[in-house]
């Protein structure tokens, strides 16, 4: 019988697509479990497509293979291996459906506290204003440092917080690839459409 992971209440993250791959042997994944690749759009009017990567107990993986589309819900981990942060989701359950019948998806909401000095700076060809940060997410015992950009007003506002501020995040997960010692890598990061910041208020007795 399959395992019943519970729902996190401060992590969540919903993948609709079609399974690009289905891998055994990642860094980041014991035996008892399988990557699943999917290639996500972005907005129109981009054409850029996202790798995502979905762990998955094989106890919950069925007939689910290579060109089937499926529903997952889980949440956003990530663990670091050889110096590399791999970035995927975990899948609390996943559920094949029929091709065509539902619009690829790629919705994040967690929450999570700015662990360390945001950066603020401008894209170097269309010259946009964005903030690199990472969160942490607390979640039943195990923290998760999630790198994220944000755009425009939420990049000011990102860069105007201190370290130790928690926020609610809405957002996609995007991958890019980057070259060191001649190896490409992909990376992911969270691309933050909308933030909160979280008010803690206290009266005096």
């Amino acid at each position: 019988m399959a395992k019943k992971y519970v729902y996190s209440c401060i992590d969540r993250a919903n993948i609709t697509g079609t399974v690009d791959a289905v891998e055994e042997n990642t860094p980041f994944i014991t035996d008892k479990f399988v990557n699943l690749i999917f290639y996500t759009s972005r907005k129109e009017p981009s054409t850029a497509k996202d790798r995502i990567n979905v762990v998955v107990n094989k106890k919950l993986l069925g007939n689910i293979t290579e060109g089937s589309c499926v529903k997952i819900a889980g949440a956003i981990q990530t663990k670091t291996v050889n110096g590399h942060l791999y970035i995927y989701i975990f899948a609390y359950d996943i559920t094949e459906v029929e091709a065509g019948t539902a619009m690829d998806t790629d919705q994040l909401k967690f929450e999570g506290y700015l662990c360390k000095k945001p950066v603020l700076r401008k894209t170097p060809f269309s010259n946009r204003t964005v903030c690199d940060c990472v969160l942490a997410i607390n979640d039943r015992g195990m923290s998760y440092y999630v790198p994220c950009i944000c755009w425009s007003k939420n990049a000011k506002k990102m860069a105007q917080s201190a370290v130790g501020d928690k926020f609610y995040v809405s957002g996609r997960l995007q991958s890019r690839e980057y070259v060191k010692n001649e190896k490409t890598y992909v990376i992911n990061e969270v691309s933050v459409y909308h933030i909160d910041e979280f008010s803690f208020n206290s009266e005096d007795d």
